[in-house]
Order: C-alpha cells, then sequence, then structure tokens
C-alpha cells in the first residue's frame, strides 16, 4: 500500500500589539527563544506564521518558512480574557483552512516546544483523529530559571493542556462534511476543554509522547497581569520555586534551547539579585 504523503504542518503565533507591551525587546527576545525551540525540529518540513499587529525581528527573519499574517483591525486595551489573542489564533485558524489545511499548532510566544513535535504529531493524529494533546510537559519560571514538571501534586495536579495553550495540534479538514473534523479548533474550543468537548461531539485526539515548556513570570504574560486569577498565578510562581529546580542543559536540549542563550536572555533582562541565582 502506497504511503499517504505527511500533512502539511503550521505553527501558529499569536503575537501582543506592541502598543500593549511595557518592554518590546523583551517580547523579541523571548518569541526568538521560541522560534530557536521551533528551528530545533527533528522533521524540518513545517511553516511558522505569526500573527500580529508589529512585525517583530527574530531569528527566523532570513528563514523561507516564516511569514507574518497582519491583524487588520485597530488595537485596543485586552481584557481579562485576552480577546486580541484570541481574535489572531482565529485568523490563523481560518487562513490555514483556506490554504487547504493540515496540522496547526497555536504556540504562544514566548514557550518552547519538545524537537520532536512535527514528527510525533505527523506519526499519532491518523485518519481517525481530530486531533492531538500534550498531556505533560515542563513550567518555567524565566525569572528563577527554576522548572519543574508537570502534572505535579504541589503546583498543578492537572494534565498539562489544562494549563498550557501550547498543548493542542488540531488536523483541519477543509473538504470535510463533518464540522468537527473540517475545523476542530474552533468546535474544541479552549485547550482546557478539548477532552470534553471530543468526547461529546464522539470524535478521537490522540496523546502525543511529546512534551512542551511554559515560561511564566516574564513580566509580559497576560495571565500574570490581567487574568482573572492574578492570585493564583503568584501561587503557582511560588510553587514552582519552592518545588521546582535550575534550569540544566539536558532539560533545555529536549526543546532544541542552550542553557548560554537562555543566560544571555536572563542576564539582559532580569539582572543578577542576592535572592537570584544562577548556575548556567
Amino acid at each position: 500500500m502506497a504511503m499517504r504523503d505527511p500533512l502539511p504542518f503550521t505553527f501558529g503565533i499569536a503575537l501582543v500589539p506592541r502598543a500593549l507591551t511595557q518592554n518590546w525587546a523583551l517580547i523579541e527576545a523571548l518569541l526568538d527563544l521560541t522560534l530557536t525551540s521551533v528551528r530545533a525540529q527533528t522533521d524540518p518540513d513545517f511553516r511558522v506564521i505569526i500573527a500580529c499587529h508589529d512585525r517583530p525581528r527574530t531569528v527566523m527573519d532570513d528563514d523561507p518558512r516564516l511569514s507574518v499574517l497582519v491583524a487588520d483591525w485597530p488595537v485596543r486595551e485586552t481584557g481579562p480574557h485576552n480577546d486580541d489573542s484570541g481574535r489572531k489564533k482565529h485568523a490563523l485558524n481560518d487562513y490555514v483552512l483556506e490554504q487547504g489545511g493540515g496540522l496547526l499548532m497555536l504556540v504562544d510566544a514566548d514557550d518552547w516546544i519538545d524537537r520532536e513535535t512535527v514528527a510525533a504529531a505527523r506519526a499519532c493524529i491518523g485518519l481517525g483523529e481530530v486531533g492531538g494533546l500534550i498531556t505533560a510537559g515542563m513550567i518555567l519560571d524565566i525569572q528563577s530559571l527554576r522548572i519543574a514538571a508537570l502534572p505535579h501534586p504541589d503546583i498543578f495536579p492537572g494534565e498539562f493542556h489544562r494549563l498550557c495553550g501550547t498543548s493542542t495540534v488540531a488536523c483541519l479538514r477543509p473538504d470535510s462534511a463533518d464540522p468537527v473534523r473540517r475545523d476542530p479548533f474552533s468546535t474544541l474550543r479552549s485547550h482546557h476543554q478539548w477532552l470534553e468537548v471530543a468526547q461529546e461531539r464522539d470524535v478521537r485526539l490522540a496523546r502525543l509522547p511529546i512534551s512542551a515548556n511554559y515560561l511564566i513570570n516574564t513580566s509580559e504574560n497576560h495571565s500574570d497581569l490581567h487574568g482573572p486569577h492574578l492570585a493564583w498565578r503568584r501561587t503557582l510562581t511560588a510553587a514552582v520555586n519552592a518545588q521546582g529546580r535550575c534550569l540544566g542543559d539536558a532539560q533545555a536540549a529536549c526543546f532544541g534551547i542552550d542553557t548560554t542563550l537562555v543566560s544571555s536572555t536572563w542576564r539582559r533582562f532580569f539582572p543578577p539579585s542576592p535572592d537570584r541565582v544562577i548556575t548556567a
């Protein structure tokens, strides 16, 4: 039996408008770490689309796999539910559908992904699945560089996709008559609801045997600044620092990241202080 061609794979990134940031240089630096992680894929057959109001300078500016989808609506102050990001994610989804579909992973502009992400998604998401989930991952406080595995009973006991948006891969099939199979992103809604809605709609999701790394305490993260659970976010950060350990070379390498690059970014934006120690 002839092998089918691999599905096109798209990483979609929704970027905050420059006017709503406190430090655009930090936004670009964190995005560069994310794109460094993306570029380290063992399967290099993918593309990256950044939905944005302002085109950032990135480490992938000369890479033909990177393109920009310019937001055509005015910048407005964000609310607790980050409406601008949600609108950009829907724009990315619609754009990929219009271009023929395939696998779409939405990646937050400061998170890191497993080097096997593209390969694992292509291997695990078949004709019977509408997408896949990352159920176990890591969480990193970028200011202390302490990292911990999730789920964790003393940090966050739920599966990784319950907390981090960089945890789902949708398989878009624009020719399907079934609305769930055509556009699972719009049907399954927010990442933390995917399992339950998939069960309600009687469709299958693959559990992807890979990780991802959720960055917190960036000083620009929407959930830390505007979200409806600010007190809980402070508790989460404290728990990561209490239960986690210093980011090591092997952990970073799983995401295609060199700790010297992380250290350089860290020293530039979060300079050392008596209560903040770095060993990398």
